[in-house]
């Protein structure tokens, strides 16, 4: 007869609890199946209905035999209501042994491990042992793909020797010196995140290299933390991301400290500096701030412009764009005569580029220039088509010529649309864009179109030539041939700086032919 489970504790007659270990193991092979050997001893069907009562011990109970019977959805639903029912409960950690286990037994193994983790963790002392026992049991089955076993570690303690089995499982599914890719596979950047992926995955596919791709948590911290666990188990032969700079930042830190050997190749990652906090981190992206050191260098060098003025929406992007242009050009030996910056959505600047015109016209009398034809080279990295075309239209109203440089916001059909020929001749920096005549785009697009349907982009490139420079048995000093485009590494810094240069046409951007001094 089944006795009811006194409140903090875990006696009773029946089964030993650690055995559902081994039946959930069991049950991820034969889920639901009636012949799985464990159930051989369960209670009869009438004496679960008998479990009716909703008294704390009668729910955890009806949750555990209802695992043993092979019930592992019903379970994991019963066990998640006991959570919520009974707040502070002595068989909290029980519940979730048993939550953790259903989870397992549904093939759901990143949550169930990362449970068993946080019970591991916890003041159930007995639940704690299970918990363990249960990890050490699933990582020696070979279930575990070796992804799952990287990210245990990131929640063991120090010291715990857990982590050398762990170690020892993913040596015998992957072997030694895979690459490890790391970039969202859930969250609101997946979309980006699965692309550049998988692009750096068909690249260790056709060099012949294992990879492993980890989830990329959008928290910086759970990223250093994934990364700190992960090098507990492996160290590899070069990491491929994240993507997001806030977690790339994190994790070059992380990799400085425990593993400032092993290559870093940040895809995407924007923020200047980041490359910096790792000796051996390099940013295959164009930084923002590169956008900025690029225009500046065309202003002063292709324009001859001896002053220039900046007109930048606030923000992030903005800022850091317009100061790499107002210190690289100030370094040059050129001179910033106006800069302001506006709200970023704004369509009204006549007030600002009054100013402008003003400052333009008091300088041109200083020294003795006509004042009606004003063509000052103004800097103004906008976020979208609507901002350039109002800033062009309302410029060209007040009598205005500038000599526009913009940034990789500008570089769109729509700004061309917006525009309507009022921006043709401004100069836009920008991202580059991948020219399909090339070698290396041809290579990496055969590889990615035999791969799936869709179309290769930038996106799928920057991840493909991320891996192929980290596979690399040193990072190219010179210009690299990539997929998307030029790669040439800042010595110092460690970012790209081959920043695409565009000219606006009639309709079309076209490239821009000025050879720097």
């Amino acid at each position: 007869m089944i006795r009811p489970v006194p409140r903090n504790s875990f006696q009773y007659s029946g089964f030993p609890l650690v055995s559902i270990a081994t039946l959930a193991l069991s049950l991820a092979s034969a889920v639901f199946s009636n012949s799985v050997a464990e159930l051989r001893r369960l209670p009869s069907e009438d004496a679960l209905s008998r479990l009716t009562d909703s008294s704390e011990a009668s729910v955890f109970l009806r949750a555990e035999q209802t695992l043993r019977a092979g019930r592992a959805v019903e379970a994991l639903v019963i066990a998640q209501g006991f959570e919520a029912s009974f707040p502070g409960s002595g068989l909290a950690f029980r519940s979730r042994l048993i939550e953790a286990w259903s989870s397992l037994a549904l093939g759901d193994h990143r949550r169930g491990c990362r449970i068993l983790t946080e019970v591991m963790a916890g003041t159930d002392r007995g639940a704690a042992v299970q918990a363990r026992e249960t990890l050490r049991e699933w990582a020696k089955s070979g279930k575990l793909a070796p992804e799952e076993l990287l990210a245990i570690p990131s929640r063991l303690s120090a010291g715990d020797t857990l982590a050398s089995e762990l170690a020892a499982s993913f040596a015998s599914l992957v072997g030694k010196d895979p690459l490890v890719v790391l970039l969202p596979a859930t969250g609101p950047y997946a979309p980006i995140g699965k692309r550049v992926a998988k692009g750096a995955m068909l690249a260790a596919e056709a060099s012949g290299v294992k990879a492993v791709l980890l989830d990329e948590p959008s928290d910086p911290i759970e990223a250093a933390l994934l990364v700190r666990g992960m090098l507990r188990v492996v160290v590899p032969r070069a990491v491929v991301g994240p993507l997001l700079s806030n977690t790339a930042s994190s994790v070059a830190q992380e990799m400085a400290r425990w593993a400032p050997s092993v290559p870093l190749l940040l895809p995407a990652a924007t923020s200047p500096g980041v490359a910096k906090l790792s000796p051996s981190a390099w940013q295959v992206n164009v930084t923002t701030s590169q956008q900025g050191v690029e225009a500046a260098r065309r202003a002063r060098n292709c324009l001859n412009a001896s002053e220039a003025y900046v007109l930048s929406p606030k923000g992030e992007f903005g800022e850091t764009v317009a100061d790499g242009f107002v210190t690289e050009f100030v370094r040059l030996g050129g001179r910033i005569a106006w800069q302001r910056a506006y709200n970023a959505g704004a369509t009204d600047f006549r007030t600002a580029l009054e100013a402008l015109r003003r400052t333009a016209a008091e300088l041109a009398r200083r020294r003795g220039q006509d004042t009606t034809r004003l063509s000052p080279v103004v800097f103004s990295p906008g976020e979208n088509a609507t901002e350039a075309a109002s800033m062009g239209g309302q410029a060209s109203a007040i009598g205005l010529r500038p000599r526009w440089i913009g940034a990789s916001g500008w570089h769109s059909r729509q700004f061309l649309l917006e525009t309507a020929g009022r921006m043709e001749g401004a100069i836009v920096v920008t991202d580059n864009i991948p020219d399909e005549s090339r070698t290396a785009w041809k290579a990496f697009a055969q590889k990615w179109r035999a791969a799936g349907t869709d179309v290769p982009d930038r996106l799928a490139a920057l991840g493909w030539d991320a891996a192929q420079l980290a596979l690399q048995p040193r990072i190219p000093a010179a210009t690299h041939a990539g997929a998307q485009a030029d790669i040439r590494f800042d010595p110092v810094g460690r970012n790209n700086v081959e920043v695409g240069v565009l000219q606006v046409g009639k309709n079309a951007f076209v490239a821009h032919a000025c050879t720097e001094k």
